[in-house]
């Protein structure tokens, strides 16, 4: 099937594969991806309805955007908005060849570095003019984010895996103390399990509630920095600011140095040249965390960097960006790939480009065991 306003062949919409779901299948069975999908065909009549051109819409998604904005009616009806959503989607896929659909909760169209969720698209179009400038901006730099991952997964395709040196004995984690919050209505909140399947409602997501619950992760701290001072050779300086801001510098005898800050709502992490983790990430009600849940991302980090686990390679791609990689001491592994904070000077970059450039393919070696210490090698 073709069609006069999108340059290529259409087909339908593929079939859905839930969340949390992962479908595995030989190349020869899989099917051929979608670039332009059918059933945009009521929303193209209803262009023509307008006396607007739907190809000259299909081409410009900032002119779509427009249309839709000053014709809210389009959305009114479930089929239109289907039909508008599709469109919508398709007019991606013109502006960004490498696009393909797939459908989760509803329709997408993306590649493996950005999915676009084609309902919630045309409903930000109809409610939010002002966002059309920044949106058109995405698709402009799309082309460079696929390069640049596709750059970054030859790396990690190419890198060793690190063999992690780690102390005879492993951490343990002190006893958190047990505090009960309640909600405004005097219910006990049970962070973590707050939310059933149907996840949280949208205010959540601009709702902090009781913060300090992450207090605990201050007593997580005090006691990596014992496990890590018993077992390793390392210079340890506790300060605290005025404002009651805990900070401990951990500067080993080889390998990366290490800076962990706290309060009674946040713990971060610094190490290596560029490496800056803040746990939690987000403590919004939305997304439900716990001292627990948080302890154990801190330990996973802490404990990876000293027996060897990070590492950081900047720049790359022509943006430039930090791509970083903990390995775990269970195996497992966190990271990412994004620009450095934006507190850091073109001098400061480049000083962690050259110290970067001097390690093993970014890796930062292993803190040294002090005398005595029967190191476990676990790769």
């Amino acid at each position: 099937m073709t069609s006069s306003t999108f340059p290529g062949p259409l087909g339908p919409l593929p079939d859905a594969i839930p969340l949390g779901v992962a479908v595995f299948r030989a190349p020869s069975e899989r099917p051929a991806p979608v670039r332009f999908a059918s059933g945009f065909e009521r929303f193209e009549q209803f262009v023509l309805d307008q006396g607007n051109d739907p190809g000259r819409l299909a081409r410009d998604v900032s002119a779509l955007w427009t249309f839709l904005a000053e014709h809210p009616e389009a959305l009114e009806s479930p089929e239109l908005a289907r039909a508008a959503a599709i469109f919508a989607g398709n007019a991606v896929a013109v502006a960004h060849p490498a696009a393909t659909w797939k459908v989760r909760d509803e329709p997408e169209i993306g590649t493996r570095t950005r999915s676009i969720p084609v309902e919630n698209l045309v409903l930000m179009m109809v409610e939010h003019p002002e966002r059309r400038d920044g949106f058109v901006g995405t698709l402009e730099t799309w082309d460079q984010e696929d390069q640049d991952e596709a750059e970054r997964e030859a790396l990690d395709r190419d890198s060793r895996e690190p063999v992690l040196v780690l102390p005879p004995e492993g951490f343990e984690r002190p006893p958190f103390p047990q505090r009960t919050y309640v909600d405004e209505h005097g219910n006990v909140i049970e962070y973590g399990t707050r939310w059933p399947l149907e996840g949280p409602p949208h205010d959540a997501y601009s709702r902090v509630s009781n913060p300090d619950r992450f207090a605990p992760l201050l007593l997580d701290v005090d006691a990596l920095v014992d496990h890590l001072q018993r077992w390793y050779e390392v210079d340890v300086r506790r300060s605290t600011d005025e404002d009651g801001t805990k900070r401990v510098h951990l500067r080993p005898s080889t390998g990366s140095s290490l800076t962990i800050t706290g309060t009674a709502e946040y713990v971060r992490v610094t190490a290596g040249a560029l490496y800056d983790v803040v746990l939690p990430d987000c403590s919004c009600d939305a997304c439900d965390e716990t001292a627990e849940s948080e302890a154990g991302r801190l330990e996973d980090t802490v404990l990876a960097i000293a027996g060897g686990g990070l590492q950081e390679r900047y720049p790359l791609g022509r943006r430039r960006w930090l791509h970083t990689r903990v390995v775990h001491i269970d195996g497992g592994w966190s990271g990412g790939s994004g620009a450095p904070g934006p507190d850091r000077s073109a001098e400061q970059l480049e000083q962690a480009a050259a110290t970067l450039r001097s390690l093993d393919d970014g890796w930062w070696p292993a803190w040294t065991l002090r005398a005595g210490a029967e190191s476990v090698a676990r790769r």
